[in-house]
Formats: C-alpha cells, structure tokens, sequence
C-alpha cells in the first residue's frame, strides 16, 4: 500500500484506475473495507479511484492532536494527502459517516471538490448510535479523567456490552504507538474526546452539523441515496436533499432489517442496496 507523509504521520491509500479522480470515502471510524474496493472495482474503469486509510486507522500513523471533531480531523489530513498527490480537483462518494464527512470536507475545501454523493445519511442521535458514541467517546473521557494509563486499560476490556468492543480502538493505537498515547495530557484527552462525541452525537450530524446557510451555497451537483433502516432513515436524505440546490435524489430501493444490520457475514457490497449506490452513482458522475 502507497503511503505520503502528511502533516506528522504517514497516510496509507490506495489508487486504481485511469481519469478523473474520484475519492470514495467510510466512516472515520474504520479503514478500507470491503465496500471500498467494491467501490474502487466498479468505478476505475472509467475513473481514477482513491481510498484510504483515515488517521489513527489501518495502517496509517497515530494523531490525536486537537480537531473540532473526528471528522475535522480527517478531512485535514485527506487534503493533505490530495495536496501531495497533485490532486486539485476531485468528485467525492462517500458511504454513511462518509457521506458527513464528504459534506464536511466540500464546506471546509470548496474548491478540491466537483461533485459529491452521499449513500444513506447517518442518524447519530438514534439509539444504536448512541450506543456506539457512547462507547468510542464518552466512556473513553470518562476513564482518562483519572490517566492515561486507566484510559488505556479500560480500552483493552471495555464493558461487555453490545457495542462496548468499539472502545478498544485506543488499546489499538496504544500498541501502535504507545508512546504517544501515554505522553497525551489525560485531563485534555477527556475534553477532546468528550467534545468530539458531542459534535458526533448532534442530532444536525447527517448534515455535518451544517446550518441550511451553509449547505445552500454548496453548488456542485450532489447525488443523494438514501438507504432506509433505523439509524439511517430516509427522511435525512429528504431533508438534505431539499438544502442542498444541485442535488438529485434517488429514493431508496430497500429496507435493511436489523439481522442484516448485525449479520457479522454481510459485508458493505453484499446488502442494504450498496450495488443500487454504486450504479446510480455511476450514471450521476459520468452525466456531469
């Protein structure tokens, strides 16, 4: 895997293809998945296909360094990545917390980006995803109260809850690069983490936590497919589709029931209409 250094820790990512560059973009909590080379098979046909693995995921390097958000973070050091490519100009996909994270990077960098699409917008203030903030952000500045060292163990055995395993990941960095981790100020640790679930967990997430001002002036054609289950309901695509002045809006083709949610064999490409994204997708960018 290619990798540049950017800003102070090396950024791993992948490049396939020919043509206009397009970046396919997942949550920041997790690296390349298997929805992404899916992505990256489909489209390089036609396109030049990135993906990435974002800070403190995969095989990039470990930066915890104070951000308004997670995703403020990524998107600093995705344009720095786009900067040491030569990329100027880019069309950006982006699945779930990805398509936030697109919104927010085409708000904070307007000029890198053509187009944008965004696949089933992310209901942070739903249950489920409560739970998972919860269990990333808030349960970790809990324990870093005390130290690091603390915040470190409770990583290695969270709580045996439904998503208490997410905590892990500063267990995972801390084997990575334990130095780091440990030379952290704990009190400011538990502040950025306790700010950084709060601006995850607005109910306002699924539109980067952007006012309609905002998303009105992002003028570049936006594709919009919604995928409906309960913690990415359609009526997030529709309000996003109603803001955003260039969008087009696919209306959803299936419903995720909570087994295929939670079937830990499906996989990004495999259900909840990723495939429909994926040729609706490319349809929308080859017609701009």
């Amino acid at each position: 895997m290619p990798k540049h250094f950017v800003h102070d820790i090396d950024i791993m990512y992948e490049a396939y293809g020919h043509g206009e560059t397009i970046v396919y973009l997942q949550s920041v909590l997790g690296g390349i998945n298997p929805g992404a080379y899916y992505f990256a098979g489909r489209m390089s046909n036609n396109f030049r296909v990135i993906i990435w693995d974002g800070p403190n995921n995969g095989q990039s390097g470990v930066t915890l360094k104070s951000a308004a958000s997670e995703y403020h973070l990524a998107c600093e050091y995705l344009a720095g990545l786009l900067d040491a490519l030569g990329e100027k100009t880019i069309h950006i996909a982006g699945c779930s917390g990805g398509g936030e994270m697109g919104v927010l990077f085409t708000h904070l960098y307007p000029d890198k980006v053509k187009s944008l699409a965004m696949y089933r917008p992310t209901d942070t203030a739903s249950e489920v995803e409560r739970e998972i903030i919860k269990a990333r952000y808030f349960d970790i500045a809990q324990q870093a109260q005390k130290s690091m060292p603390d915040a470190v163990a409770y990583s290695k055995n969270p709580l045996p809850t439904r998503f208490g395993g997410v905590s892990r990941w500063l267990a995972d960095l801390y084997r990575r690069d334990s130095s780091k981790i440990l030379e952290i100020d704990n009190e400011a640790f538990a502040r950025l983490m306790q700010s950084w679930g709060e601006w995850m967990g607005n109910p306002l997430f699924y539109r980067a936590n952007l006012c309609d001002s905002d998303l009105r002036k992002v003028k570049i054609p936006t594709l919009i497919c919604p995928c409906s289950d309960d913690y990415h309901p359609e009526r997030l695509a529709i309000d996003l589709h109603s803001n955003l002045p260039n969008s087009t809006y696919i209306p959803s083709l299936k419903h995720r029931s909570q087994d295929d949610i939670y079937n830990a064999v499906c996989d990004e490409n495999s259900f909840g209409g990723f495939g429909d994204f994926v040729d609706e997708y490319e349809k929308f960018v080859k017609s701009i």
